[in-house]
């Protein structure tokens, strides 16, 4: 679905950086003009936001606390945000841990993370249709408009519990 989401952003003329795990996954979006990162704490040094579509826990926690991850370089200033569907309490640890103010060399860590899960499937993620759950420190329990689309704004870790447990 990451591809997918991609493409769609490479269409509308932002500029991308791509990572994945298995290198030659990225090959179309850099026929598309998308750059490559060789790390994740690559792409955090090159991008504002950097956007995480990960198939599991393990590789969401991976990608922000391993050698080269996010947690290296991520700043006031930086942007987190974790597409993947992981449970409540890996999406707390990384917001709690990886995201919180210390301080490691010459850079103050407080980035910003957002929570966002992704539901929906190809066809969706072809037309820009997805649903996007968002949550983030700051906002709790508060809608937003923009143009077409509502969200939904809750406290972190509480996705998964909205997700697993429908109404």
């Amino acid at each position: 679905m990451g591809k997918t989401m991609f493409l769609n952003h490479l269409r509308h003329c932002f500029k991308v950086t791509v990572w994945n795990r298995t290198l030659f996954k990225c090959e179309e979006l850099v026929e598309h003009c998308a750059s490559i990162g060789e790390t994740p704490v690559a792409v955090v040094k090159k991008c504002k936001y950097t956007i995480a579509m990960l198939s599991d826990p393990f590789a969401a926690l991976s990608v922000v606390f391993k050698k080269d991850g996010v947690l290296e370089k991520i700043c006031e200033g930086k942007g987190y945000i974790d597409m993947s569907t992981v449970d409540a309490d890996n999406s707390s640890k990384i917001s709690m841990i990886a995201l919180k103010s210390e301080t490691r060399g010459n850079c103050k860590k407080c980035g910003q993370f957002l929570e966002a899960p992704v539901s929906g499937s190809k066809k969706p993620a072809e037309d820009g249709q997805l649903v996007i759950l968002a949550a983030e420190e700051k906002i709790s329990q508060e809608v937003y408009y923009y143009k077409h689309l509502k969200f939904f704004t809750v406290t972190i870790g509480c996705l998964w519990r909205v997700s697993h447990h429908p109404i």
